[in-house]
């Protein structure tokens, strides 16, 4: 990888703050929500945030396809080069709730693979990016930036799990007894429970159910690659940005490395018997 990305990281930055302040100019205890599907719910600040993305990127990157939660699936990203993949606000129900476990979450995939990503939490001003070859890096609302590197913890009993605030399943609890888990950590969005992971708060991100989306997926997979870590299915097979379905089946599960193919293994009858429920594909 010899591209820094530097335009687009300076780009998607630039957007996903913008996007972040509209969302907290509509984050309140009116705010209207309605439901594009059983269990997701939507409001204006996921609207607001992209419009906000999308006049950016289409600016800027005329040329490249993009994925957006809230425009729905375009099938000209099938074979497309580049494709950003983004998440306008990752964590509705946290924003519904006035819990500040929410973000933006931008992400690109050059040539199938995910390069570069931006998760920013509105409320803190916080921001981490990841640009594959390039490292990651914690950027302050003051600019200030601090390297992220993931810890590698000596057993994968003594890693800490950070799950789901508002999506707690019993097929988590059943993994954490087969991996000897006890300690959780929990959050709010996807890109809040990897922001944990790169700062050292927690070691492992699991979701075992057919929930999880490209967008959800893509901004904090790059993160984790650039910073040393892997983000994979359950079943320990890489994501796949280039599939005509946009749903990721059996979920995700993120780690600082040294442990990955182990966790894999403890977790693969949980992770066969979902699989004979979603099949893959």
């Amino acid at each position: 990888m010899t591209d820094s990305f530097e335009k687009e990281l300076a780009v998607a930055m630039r957007a996903a703050r913008e996007a972040s302040a509209r969302i907290v100019e509509l984050e309140g205890p009116d705010v209207q929500v309605r439901f594009k599907g059983r269990d997701d719910p939507v409001t204006a600040a996921d609207e607001a945030s992209t419009q906000v993305i999308l006049a950016h990127l289409r600016r800027e990157f005329p040329g490249d396809c993009v994925l957006i939660e809230e425009r729905g699936d375009d099938p000209a990203r099938i074979g497309a080069e580049r494709v950003w993949i983004v998440d306008p606000l990752d964590g509705t129900r946290e924003f519904i709730d006035r819990i500040p476990e929410y973000c933006v979450m931008i992400g690109l995939v050059s040539g199938g693979e995910p390069v570069l990503g931006v998760v920013h939490i509105p409320l803190s001003g916080r921001a981490f990016w990841g640009v594959l070859g390039v490292g990651a890096r914690m950027e302050d609302p003051d600019g200030r930036q601090t390297p992220l590197g993931l810890t590698q913890p000596g057993s994968i009993e003594d890693m800490r799990l950070t799950v789901s605030r508002s999506h707690r399943a019993e097929r988590i609890t059943r993994a954490m007894q087969l991996l000897g888990i006890g300690a959780e950590v929990p959050s709010g969005s996807v890109g809040v429970k990897v922001s944990r992971i790169v700062t050292g708060q927690a070691d492992i991100y699991l979701h075992l159910g057919p929930g999880i989306k490209l967008w959800d997926a893509c901004a904090p997979d790059a993160i984790m690659r650039a910073a040393g870590g892997v983000m994979t299915d359950p079943a320990g097979r890489p994501i796949d940005y280039t599939a005509r379905s946009v749903h990721c089946p059996i979920g995700l599960l993120a780690t600082a490395g040294a442990h990955h193919r182990a966790v894999v293994d403890r977790i693969s009858l949980l992770v066969r018997e979902l699989e004979q429920a979603t099949p893959v594909g």
